[in-house]
């Protein structure tokens, strides 16, 4: 894990912006993989939440490095993630590589919150690193379901043959 006490609040909202970037494209590129409208839905809706994220992280940046742009060159929290997005791999790949990034984010954001003074800053990045919690946790549900059946996410609609359910 990084080490957060070295990083600069300038330095670290650009890491965490960065990465923000990386996983809501992670999850388009996923959501254009898939068939299954169920597993669709939840991705549009980490696409969103990644968006949210990035809004959040941009006002802050703003409003602590007025006039300031965040650094464009910084390392990526995840470098997997990164990278995913330039090799070919499944979906359950993809989704084992998120939810790696969304585990990362949250300890990252939790560590950067007990290293900074200032209670709103604090409370909002303890409110990040909660949201990419839940975040693993649903991706981590879709990854069980694509490892225990193979189809999964390729099933547009939930019809099985030979299943008959009822009296």
């Amino acid at each position: 894990m990084l080490d957060i006490s070295s990083l600069s609040t300038k330095m670290a909202l650009s890491m965490a912006l960065k990465s923000e970037i990386e996983a809501r494209e992670v999850y388009k590129t996923l959501k254009k993989m898939v068939k299954n409208f169920v597993l669709r839905d939840k991705l549009q809706f980490l696409v969103n939440e990644e968006k949210k994220h990035q809004k959040i992280i941009e006002a802050l940046f703003s409003k602590m490095f007025s006039g300031e742009k965040p650094s464009s060159g910084v390392k990526s929290l995840v470098p997997r993630l990164s990278l995913s997005l330039k090799e070919e791999n499944s979906v359950p790949d993809l989704l084992e590589i998120a939810m790696e990034a969304e585990k990362v984010s949250e300890e990252f954001y939790d560590k950067l919150s007990e290293e900074v003074e200032e209670r709103g800053l604090r409370d909002i990045l303890q409110y990040l690193a909660s949201m990419e919690h839940s975040h693993y946790f649903l991706l981590k549900g879709e990854y069980e379901l694509c490892v225990r059946d193979e189809e999964y996410y390729q099933r547009e609609d939930f019809r099985y043959d030979m299943v008959h359910i009822g009296p």
